[in-house]
Order: C-alpha cells, then sequence, then structure tokens
C-alpha cells in the first residue's frame, strides 16, 4: 500500500514506515537519539522489470546537538609537518605560527604531539599533557626546513608516539601537512593509514601548493575515516588547523561504521558521500547466511551535523507492489556515554507498479546525482591519464566542464577547459589543476543540507 506519509511495506506481520523526503525542518535538525537516519528513494516508484535494475537513493544521518556526558572527553592530537628545504620561508612560517594556535585552542587536560619530518622524523614536542604552553611553543619553533620528503618516516614516528595516550582518551587525530612528493614509500603509507585505522587515529592529511599526491594523500585519509584538504597558499594554513580543531572538540562520535544487507539477488554497487563533500565510500564486503552484505568506515561524526550519502544498488526483479530491499545499519560509541557500541537500524523499501507513464525523479536526488556523476567523470579521466589514454581522458574532462557549465559552475567549467587545452596541446595537465579540478567536483555539495 502506499500514503501520503511515504511507501508501506509488510514484513512478517510487522509494518514499518520508510523515509518520505518531506521532513520539516524541525523534524531534521532536532533527533531524539544520537544518530538517527532517513532516506529519499531517487524514484517514489520503479518500474515492473523482468531482470534487474539500477536504483539510487539518499541516505541521510543526523547527529544529536547534546552531550549525554557533562566531562569532556580530552582530544589527543598529533600533528606532523614536513620539513623538507621546500617548506623554507613562509609556509613553515604559517606551520608554526597554526601549531603554537593549536596548543592555545587545546586544554590542560588534551595531548599533544608534534612530529616533524624530512627523510627522517623528528620527534619535536613528544606525547604531553598541555601544561606548559610556553615550554612547547619554544619547541615548535626550533623547526628548521632541510632535506628531502618521507610521509611513511612522519607518520610512523606520529603514530608510535601517540600510543601513550591512546588508553586515556577515544578522540585521537593526526593532521598531517605536505607541500611534496613522498619517494619510494606509497606503499608504507597506505598500510600505515590501515595502522592508524586499528589504533583508532583518525588521519587528516593537507597538502599546500601543488607538488604533492593528492590521489595519495586521500587514500592515506580514507583508510582511517578522514578526509585529506588542498591549501593553495601559506595564509590559509592557520585558518585550516583552526577550523580542524574546533571541528575535532564538536565529536559526537570518533567512529562509525555503516553496514547494508541487501534481499537476496540485491547487491550494494557504490556508495558516495556527499556532505560534507563529495568521496567513493571504501566498501568492506562480507557473507551472512548466504548474501553479501557490505560494510562501510564513516569515520567521527560531529555533533548537531547532517551526513548524506548516495546509494546506488542493483535491485532483482520484483513485481508489483511495495517490499522491503534490505536494511541499513549505523554502529557508533558516543563520545562520553556510559552506553558502547550502540546501534541504529534503518529499513529500506522501496515500491513497484506497472506504470503506464515515465517515473518522475525526485528533483533533489537528481540533484546530487548529477554533481557526483560530475566528480566520478573526472576521477575516471584521470585514471584514463595516467594509464597513457590522452584521448579517453580529454573526452571525459570536455564531458566534465560541460556538465559543470550547466550546473551554473563557470569558474570550475572553465579551469576543466584550460586542462583539456594542456591535454589537447601538451599531452599533459598541469598539477594545479589537476588538484583544483578533484577539490572543486568533491565540493560541488559543500552547500547540500
Amino acid at each position: 500500500m502506499y500514503d501520503d506519509n511515504g511507501p508501506l511495506f509488510q514484513d512478517n506481520d510487522e509494518q514499518y514506515t520508510l523515509g518520505s523526503g518531506q521532513e520539516t525542518e524541525e523534524d531534521v535538525f532536532q533527533p531524539e537519539e544520537p544518530v538517527t537516519m532517513d532516506f529519499v528513494p531517487a524514484f517514489q516508484v520503479l518500474p515492473v522489470l523482468a531482470e534487474a535494475q539500477l536504483a539510487y537513493f539518499l541516505l541521510m544521518l543526523r547527529t544529536a546537538t547534546h552531550t549525554r556526558d557533562n566531562n569532556r572527553i580530552p582530544l589527543n592530537v598529533c600533528l606532523i609537518v614536513d620539513q623538507s628545504s621546500s617548506m623554507r620561508g613562509d609556509k613553515l612560517l604559517a606551520v608554526k605560527n597554526a601549531a603554537r594556535q593549536v596548543v592555545d585552542q587545546l586544554t590542560v587536560t588534551d595531548y599533544f604531539t608534534l612530529i616533524s619530518f624530512n627523510d627522517r622524523p623528528t620527534t619535536v614536542v613528544s606525547c604531553q599533557r598541555v601544561s606548559s604552553r610556553e615550554s612547547i611553543k619554544s619547541l615548535i619553533d626550533s623547526i628548521d626546513g632541510r632535506g628531502g620528503t618521507e610521509i611513511a618516516q612522519g607518520l610512523y614516528a606520529g603514530i608510535q608516539e601517540m600510543r601513550s595516550a591512546l588508553t586515556t582518551t577515544n578522540l585521537n587525530y593526526i593532521l598531517l601537512l605536505t607541500d611534496g612528493q613522498t619517494y619510494g614509500d606509497a606503499d608504507r603509507c597506505v598500510q600505515l593509514g590501515e595502522e592508524a585505522a586499528r589504533r583508532k587515529i583518525v588521519v587528516y592529511p593537507m597538502g599546500i601548493g601543488t607538488d604533492w599526491n593528492e590521489d595519495l594523500l586521500e587514500t592515506v585519509a580514507a583508510k582511517s575515516g578522514g578526509s585529506s584538504e588542498y591549501i593553495t597558499s601559506p595564509d590559509q594554513i592557520v585558518r585550516i588547523f583552526m577550523q580542524k580543531i574546533n571541528q575535532l572538540r564538536g565529536t559526537l562520535t570518533s567512529a562509525s561504521s555503516l553496514q547494508f544487507n541487501p534481499i537476496p539477488g540485491g547487491k550494494l554497487r557504490q556508495v558516495h558521500r556527499v556532505s560534507p563533500n563529495i568521496a567513493e565510500l571504501e566498501t568492506m564486503p562480507n557473507l551472512q547466511n548466504g548474501t553479501e552484505c557490505v560494510e562501510m568506515n564513516l569515520g567521527p561524526l560531529g555533533r548537531g551535523s547532517e551526513y548524506s550519502l548516495l546509494m546506488e544498488i542493483v535491485l532483482p526483479p520484483c513485481t508489483s507492489g511495495t517490499y522491503r530491499i534490505g536494511e541499513l545499519s549505523v554502529s557508533f560509541s558516543e563520545v562520553g556515554a556510559s552506553r558502547a557500541n550502540q546501534v541504529a537500524v534503518l529499513p529500506i523499501g522501496f515500491s513497484f507498479a506497472n506504470s503506464i507513464r515515465p517515473p518522475q525523479i525526485n528533483p533533489e536526488v537528481k540533484h546530487i546525482i548529477e554533481k557526483v556523476a560530475a566528480f566520478k567523470l573526472q576521477a575516471k579521466a584521470w585514471q584514463d591519464i595516467a594509464s597513457g589514454d590522452i584521448a579517453s581522458g580529454t573526452k571525459r574532462l570536455a564531458t566534465v566542464s560541460t556538465r559543470l557549465l550547466n550546473m551554473g559552475e563557470i569558474d570550475l567549467a572553465s579551469a576543466v577547459m584550460d586542462e583539456v587545452t594542456n591535454l589537447k596541446q601538451r599531452g599533459s595537465a598541469s598539477a594545479e589543476g589537476k588538484k583544483r579540478i578533484k577539490y572543486g567536483t568533491r565540493g560541488l555539495t559543500s552547500d547540500f543540507s
């Protein structure tokens, strides 16, 4: 059956109400539980087909603004900063200033570590409570620029140094900043991202300028539930560091995971985070009762926030009616709460009918699908170019530019066409252009809520 509140379906004599996509602002931003979920299908009714079909829905996770425990949980923050020769001058001065301001933002109960690295690591500030700000700042001032760049050296030293505080708090974060390509240790960096995740440390890498590997930093970040940042100039470093510390201070749950359990014949094809920015989530399949369910690392969730994900699923043939096609569950531990390993569950159901007219797509979901498609297309273009297929990559980027123009993203579309010209004339794209396109398309939904 179907009513004004959204699709309903019967399952084991129980009736579930599914998301309608018509919540009021009050409903959206005032959840009673730590984490609540709802979803909006791209099509309210799907056609009955004799074969499997692809379907989309927008999943929304909302977090509470309240705190269950008034005792603030301390932060364990490690700064890992590049001190290679290329960092000399304004970049290193800005990093030192940002590090000092981070120290000022922390309290005496928080933990602070600072590792600098070139082709070897230096423990500038060992993991300690912030009880003597001036002595910590004097150590920060001692950093100077010299040598090459080996990110894995810094990552390993930072993870090791943070261990002494891991039993005290579960708010463990690495802020890593570099301006250069790492040499010969990319695989080791990814392994260390996985090691950080095992120790429940979230890594937020930041690249400044154009001579760094954005694909590597984003991979390392994704392994631990973090995300990378593109910094175009030294004067942005302090602001970005301060924003990140404020974000970490507002953490509701330091780690969370999303699991989708489809019906037999159903399969989760792809998941993209939509807000706060676009990113493909790495899926980890496992079998349960002969059905492949999928788990994804959502990373930390902040208080009073909304997180949206675009889910792309393959559905088996269905007859006319409304059916449960799977179940989503989010596992998390609320910071400061007495209950650990909480779970929020949302059943997912779609309606099918022998339609006599073309189905109408939800305009909100359509808008998001178009932006995610532009992000996916530019990512595929860079893969083509990296494999040597310049023609295919150039064609894809030209299509991205057209789509961006249709969205009204004039400046970003122009940047894409500049790189199309570079590829046609020189056979290569600029490092700056590639980063601007990747992080620009990633941010297409940054105003989505």
